[in-house]
């Protein structure tokens, strides 16, 4: 039966003692933490092996409840999936993110096609209710100036060295973040009379669903849409499907969100900028001109002077690579980088919601000691982003997972 629990420990585990157990289990940095945390605050003595398993048991039966739920969207005729649930009314701005992370697993060791490498992909989505106003026209077409200040340029300009075509993750700066004026506490933030500037237009955040796995593109593709479906972002007036330039996320919004209107994350089509214009230009002005020209939307000229630089045939290569690779960038992404058109439509220009979002995920399961099965990681990655849904799912999966339970008091037993 679904959630059964084997061999009783020395204690009764009442229901209550059992959500903790999983939160602990679920939302501290490791399991032996779990086991710390709980004897310490609750004195609940329990080793971090039993909360292990009874962690894995309840959060396998979770994934089966989602995947049910995934399953019957997907058998929903188009019509219906294009319609929010009865009750559930649109935001007034929807907004998908999404990007991926990393976690070291174990279940790979010893496979024929092992590459040595214990880091595999993880895929986070979040899915945004928001508001903003409409313009009618640009709240700021002057570039800011705190992008351009020097430890800025630096920590955007990384960005473009963590990022390909089929990977990439990045740390974004914007002051639409929800725990503060940027994603990170970095010398890169702007100042609070600066944040104040980009309050008054951005779209402020209302509540936030979120997912994560490890399947399949997708799989995890479908799950990103029922998940939309669900919260009415696929009814909103205003819509937008916001992210860097991987290639699965492009793909993504094609097959699954292409009525959103897409936005390549700002802060990554500004590092390709800054490091193209650092190879042939020290005293920052060229990155200055080619950030202000993204800024405004005039991105084909960016283009234009990036082709002419790659023509002087006597440049070194490992000044004509990031040239080259800023070239492909925009070319490839020209259409999603029309900023002042989504500053005036109140649409948000950055993936920094999302990135914080993995920064979230990241604690329960990123580590370099930390080694997970796959079975394991995905209950634990379903388990954390649970836990940072404002619609906080867990509350009402308990009853349903305690009546289907084999017996009165099957769920007071954990494994020992």
């Amino acid at each position: 039966m679904a959630g059964e629990l084997q061999r009783p420990v020395r204690e009764t585990v009442t229901p209550s003692v059992l959500q903790k157990v999983v939160w602990a289990g679920a939302n501290l940095t490791s399991f032996p933490q779990a086991a710390a945390a709980l004897k310490m605050l609750a004195d609940i003595g329990l080793s971090a092996k039993q909360i292990r398993r009874v962690t894995e048991q309840v959060g396998r039966d979770r994934l089966e409840e989602r995947r049910q739920s995934v399953a019957e969207f997907r058998n929903k005729p188009l019509m219906q999936r294009l319609t929010p649930p009865q009750g559930v009314a649109a935001p007034q701005l929807g907004v998908v993110m999404m990007d991926g992370g990393r976690y070291q697993r174990r279940d790979h060791f010893g496979e024929k096609d092992y590459d040595g490498s214990h880091w595999k992909e993880d895929k986070v989505g979040i899915v945004l209710h928001m508001q903003s106003a409409v313009q009618d026209s640009d709240p700021h077409p002057e570039f800011p100036a705190w992008l351009a200040r020097a430890e800025v340029v630096r920590e955007i300009a990384s960005l473009g060295t963590a990022e390909s075509e089929q990977d990439a993750v990045g740390e974004a700066l914007c002051p639409t973040a929800e725990d503060g004026p940027a994603a990170s506490a970095t010398a890169a933030e702007p100042t609070a009379e600066e944040h104040d500037g980009f309050a008054e237009w951005s779209p402020q955040w209302i509540s936030r669903e979120v997912i994560a796995s490890s399947e399949c593109g997708s799989d995890f593709a479908h799950h990103l849409e029922c998940v939309a479906w669900q919260q009415g972002v696929i009814a909103a007036p205003r819509m937008a499907f916001v992210a860097d330039g991987a290639r699965v996320n492009w793909t993504i919004h094609k097959q699954h969100f292409s009525q959103m209107t897409g936005i390549l994350d700002l802060m990554h089509a500004l590092s390709y900028a800054y490091r193209a214009a650092q190879a042939i230009d020290a005293s920052g002005k060229t990155s200055r001109r080619w950030a202000e020209a993204i800024w405004q939307g005039r991105v084909e000229e960016v283009i234009a002077e990036l082709r002419a630089a790659l023509e002087q045939d006597e440049r070194p290569a490992d000044q004509q690579e990031p040239l080259q690779r800023a070239l492909t960038y925009y070319e490839h992404h020209r259409a999603r980088m029309n900023y002042p058109r989504y500053r005036r439509e109140g649409l948000p220009l950055t993936s920094s919601h999302i990135e914080s979002t993995i920064k979230r995920i990241n604690i329960r399961m990123k580590g370099s000691e930390k080694f997970f099965g796959q079975e394991t990681g995905e209950t634990l990655l379903q388990l954390r982003a649970d836990s940072l849904c404002t619609s906080q799912p867990l509350p009402t999966f308990w009853p349903r997972w305690f009546a289907k339970q084999n017996g009165a008091n099957r769920y007071r037993k954990l494994a020992a």
